[in-house]
């Protein structure tokens, strides 16, 4: 014992030990290490994509984590993403279908870009061509999107054309791609995959005919029909598109996405969704603001804008599966991207859209109130109620933004009038409501209300009916955020039953019925716009924000409470426990171990993260129940030789016959514990001696 110890100290103290190098051996090894010459790294012209196979499961797998052409081609769509919505401001019901349109035509085709390199792409100077093509068909798409607007008569024929162009140019790519495989498929003798392939290929081929034969559906003569059903073909046919591709790696499970990087490549976009969000929030807080500084209620409404872009981050990426749970579970895993990426963006755009909308409303408040005082109240005329109305106009600070200016002129044209004009509030002309108001008067508020509306980047027509157009569009705002929150809540709740491969605990059945309960309460909000009475309180009150971040750190906090009481259930079940890790900083090895091995094997592969530390389920025995084995008296070997040590005057070194604590036998395996790596005791664990054998175990 007292040697192993020694033993054990020796080491520590030369693992301690920094072993250094002379200079002039350094030198050396400089001038040894430039007289050798290196070969230069060369991008081939074309590899073959069967490269990526795994012959162990028969699937296609050629990177275990997304390259960096993947992350720039995602920079293309996020840029779309931006431009798109910095143009189209939802204001009706047309302008939210072309928001919805547009953005499925660009997901879809960046998730058919996606399927295709998860599985095939390799690192040639034809897949950066390839790249390259598609990232210039998303600058097409970035064009389009700043006059989309299908359905309406503002549509553009040439827009529409424009848009067909790009995606005849995107399929045929597509189209390309899989015929290139097709050839090396028969080069390798890969009859197997004949029939799947040709199919891909095939789909992409029928949807480049479908959208090259609308094309003369825009022609320039053709005037633009509003009603035209023309439109929904090319959602038809990228629905087709997205079921076929999936349909195909359903049913040939070589083509599916088992062992790929699909997992990082959803999460990296639903990253870059979340941070186009943040963008908005930078936006927003520069329009309420920008001039005014900072606001208490404006900061608030903004805090809850990141702390709403905080909380589905968390919601989402502490739910992302890091193993393989099914292959046609991942499939819809995959496509319920879709809805999540596009409640994403309606939550975030409609949280921005209700802060300005409080801001707006309590600007316009203000100048309400101000009529009232001195038009209802004190009753003044001529240049005195001029004076007045011009300074509460110059609060407002309208002449700073370029986009109210054009409603300055229409302002003071109204001041002027209501000067000119005798007795214009007096008793009785006037009433006590807004109804009661003088026609000049209620001129003046609704020219003052676009323009404060328009100081913000909103567009708002100067000739029509300004109330009534941002009493609608707040109508359509509510909707649509308490809309997209649903829709995001009922996807985590589907994630929650897509991802779980274990068996059901406590921490199951919480965030389950908490998600239910949310989407409950969130379906009632959305009911409330039902009464209009309701509805705009709620819209004039800042309580519809911190009310959504309720609801969502709701899920967050009781998500965590579940899996605490699931945990402790868990470690005195005695069943073998898989997971425990913390944090999502795993990094892409992490990601890789877990999405490219198997469920079964995911506990044996991830034992470098954690030991194994063999317990039983109850705790240690008190003393008084310790097993206690007599030890029998054990003669000398024969090898013994006599000496000073062992002769008759000495006392021998073997002890007589006494009782010791015999040591427990190890736990089964069904009662091993996994301890995390982490947290496990560092330095060196003591040696043992068997006290039967005294050797170390």
């Amino acid at each position: 014992m007292i040697r192993n110890l020694i033993l054990s100290l020796q080491l520590r103290r030369l693992g301690s030990t920094k072993t250094t190098m002379a200079p002039f051996q350094r030198q050396k090894t400089i001038h040894a290490a430039r007289a050798k010459r290196r070969i230069h790294t060369i991008v081939p012209w074309i590899q073959n994509p069967l490269q990526g196979v795994d012959k162990q499961h028969l699937v296609f797998a050629p990177r275990h984590e997304a390259s960096t052409l993947e992350l720039f081609f995602d920079l293309f769509f996020v840029a779309n993403l931006a431009t798109f919505t910095s143009y189209h401001y939802i204001v009706d019901h047309s302008s939210l279908f072309a928001y919805i349109g547009f953005f499925a035509i660009i997901w879809v085709t960046w998730f058919h870009t996606v399927l295709y390199d998860v599985r095939f792409e390799n690192d040639s100077i034809y897949s950066r061509v390839c790249k390259t093509i598609i990232m210039i068909a998303f600058v097409g798409f970035a064009l389009v999107g700043s006059a989309f607007a299908p359905g309406t008569e503002k549509g553009d024929n040439t827009n529409f054309r424009v848009l067909c162009y790009t995606l005849v140019m995107s399929r045929v790519l597509f189209s390309i791609q899989y015929l290139v495989l097709v050839i090396f498929i028969g080069k390798a003798r890969r009859t197997d995959l004949y029939l799947p392939v040709s199919l891909n290929a095939l789909i992409y081929i029928l949807a480049t005919v479908a959208y090259a034969a609308m094309t003369p559906a825009f022609a320039e003569s053709k005037p633009v029909d509003p009603h035209n059903g023309v439109y929904s073909i090319w959602w038809i046919v990228m629905s087709v598109e997205t079921v076929g591709t999936i349909a195909i790696s359903s049913c040939w499970r070589m083509l599916s996405f088992k062992k790929t990087h699909l997992v990082e490549r959803m999460g990296l976009l639903t990253l870059i969704v979340i941070g186009e969000g943040a963008i908005g929030v930078t936006k927003t807080i520069s329009r309420m603001m920008g001039k005014g500084g900072l606001d208490p209620e404006g900061s608030g409404l903004v805090l809850c804008i990141v702390l709403i872009l905080v909380g589905i981050w968390m919601i989402y990426f502490d739910h992302q599966p890091h193993s393989h749970f099914g292959t046609i579970r991942q499939q819809i895993w995959s496509c319920l991207h879709f809805p999540i990426h596009l409640a994403i963006v309606g939550l975030v755009e409609g949280a921005q859209q209700i802060a300005l909308a409080r801001y707006v409303s309590k600007s316009i408040m203000k100048f309400e109130k101000a009529v009232v005082q001195y038009c209802l109240k004190e009753h003044l005329d001529g240049d005195e109620l001029v004076e007045k109305l011009n300074a509460s106009i110059a609060y407002l600070e309208l002449d700073k933004k370029l986009t109210s200016l054009i409603f300055l002129d229409e302002i003071h044209e109204d001041i002027l009038m209501i000067g000119n004009t005798t007795d214009i509030c007096e008793s009785s002309v006037t009433g006590t409501g807004a109804l009661d108001w003088p026609d000049l008067v209620l001129r003046l508020y609704k020219h003052t209300a676009a323009a404060v509306y328009s100081a913000l980047g909103l567009s708002m027509p100067i000739n029509k009916d300004v109330i009534s157009i941002m009493v609608e569009s707040w109508k359509l705002i509510y909707r649509y955020f308490w809309s997209a929150f649903l829709i995001l809540i009922g996807c985590f709740l589907i994630v929650m039953i897509l991802i779980r491969t274990t068996k059901v605990d406590a921490f199951d059945y919480v965030s389950l019925t908490t998600r239910f309960f949310v989407l409950v309460g969130g379906g009632v909000i959305l009911a409330l716009s039902a009464s209009s009475g309701i509805m705009y309180d709620l819209l004039e009150s800042p309580a519809m924000l911190p009310i959504a971040v309720i609801l969502l750190y709701l899920i967050i906090m009781l998500d965590r409470l579940g899996a605490s009481i699931a945990n402790r259930r868990n470690r005195n079940s005695g069943d073998v426990l898989i997971g425990g890790e913390q944090g999502h900083d795993h990094g892409r090895d992490h990601g890789n171990d877990h999405e490219h091995h198997d469920h079964g094997a995911h506990s044996h592969n991830t034992e470098k993260h954690r030991l194994k530390v063999s317990t039983t389920r109850a705790r240690t025995r008190p003393p008084h129940e310790r097993v206690r084995t007599p030890m029998p008296y054990s003669s000398p070997p024969p090898t013994w030789v006599e000496s000073a040590y062992n002769s008759p005057e000495t006392p021998p070194l073997y002890a007589s016959p006494r009782v010791y604590d015999a040591p427990r036998p190890p736990a089964p395996v069904s009662e091993q514990v996994l301890v995390d790596a982490r947290y496990a005791p560092t330095g060196y664990m003591p040696v043992h001696s068997d006290q039967y054998t005294g050797r170390g175990y």
